[in-house]
């Protein structure tokens, strides 16, 4: 039986359906000065395929527009690209089509009605994804993702990026100062910038997830309720399910606040993008990264 969706996922499906051709631009721009989150996020996904020893097999989880499942089709893994708004499968078959891409596959279904056999993937991956379910919803996104991958696999998650808020110096800011949180997520940010490994984060203890009504101020997607994590809170979830974090990766990278970014948004995108060259080994860039990425092997 089909499942209902929430009002924050409906809001999502009216969003996405209604924005997939800008969506779509979003994900194929190369300017120079613009900040592309949704080909750092898939060029990340591609780094992890591309160091581990083979990959059969990959599952895409809100895919979008097919940009990532087209990427790795091209390489020869056999690629699955799943969403809920059916226009973005629409385009995400035309590129399917265009590139004559015969190991990408895509279905218009959520992950909670899509059926396959226990350990079919060796890597999956969610972008953009966990913001717009509710808790309940993740920790069973987890388990299915745990089921379905081989041992070993990979799960590679994109994420907004909590601790930035600290940084952001915005309402943001703001709001984590009035909850009384702003200290504790201090303490991990440090942790992080300062974390030789991950195991070194394995053992900190982090705030509670934030309320599952909190309604979080604009960000240019319609959405009322985008959640936000923090990595601490999501290597946790992961060891819960049996899911190893093994990276944690930042993405889109501050220079300076994000008022600086809407006086000068050429100037941020140079810089920001000078930044994310130096993104992989330097975890320490993280707490000043508006989202970041966290791959995890099943144990």
């Amino acid at each position: 039986m089909k499942r209902t969706h929430t009002k924050q996922q409906r809001e999502a499906l009216k969003y996405f359906g209604a924005y997939a051709a800008d969506w779509d631009r979003k994900a194929q721009t190369s300017v120079q000065n613009e900040v592309n989150v949704i080909a750092q996020r898939n060029n990340f996904v591609l780094k992890v395929v591309s160091e581990r020893k083979k990959v059969r097999a990959a599952l895409d989880v809100g895919c979008g527009t097919g940009d990532l499942v087209c990427a790795l089709a091209k390489t020869g893994v056999d690629a699955v690209g799943i969403d809920f708004a059916k226009e973005m499968i629409a385009r995400a078959n035309k590129h399917k089509e265009e590139r004559h891409l015969t190991k990408a596959h895509f279905e218009h279904t959520s992950v909670f009605d899509y059926s396959v056999s226990k350990g079919a993937y060796d890597v999956i991956s969610a972008n953009g994804f966990i913001e717009y379910i509710s808790y309940a919803e993740l920790e069973r996104f987890l388990t299915l993702s745990a089921e379905m991958l081989v041992a070993g696999g990979s799960l590679v998650l994109g994420s907004r990026n909590r601790l930035f808020n600290l940084f952001s110096l915005n309402t943001f800011t703001g709001e984590e100062m009035k909850d009384g949180s702003a200290t504790s997520l201090l303490a991990e940010a440090l942790a992080v910038a300062t974390a030789k490994r991950i195991a070194d984060l394995s053992r900190l203890k982090t705030l509670p997830l934030q309320r599952e009504s909190k309604k979080h101020t604009g960000t240019g997607i319609r959405v009322t309720i985008r959640y936000q994590f923090t990595p601490v809170q999501l290597i946790t979830l992961l060891r819960k399910h049996g899911l190893e974090a093994v990276e944690v990766f930042p993405i889109h990278i501050h220079g300076a606040p994000p008022a600086f970014k809407a006086a000068y948004p050429e100037v941020h995108g140079r810089i920001s993008n000078l930044l994310q060259t130096y993104a992989e080994g330097n975890m320490h860039l993280v707490p000043q990264a508006s989202s970041f990425m966290i791959h995890a092997k099943k144990k």
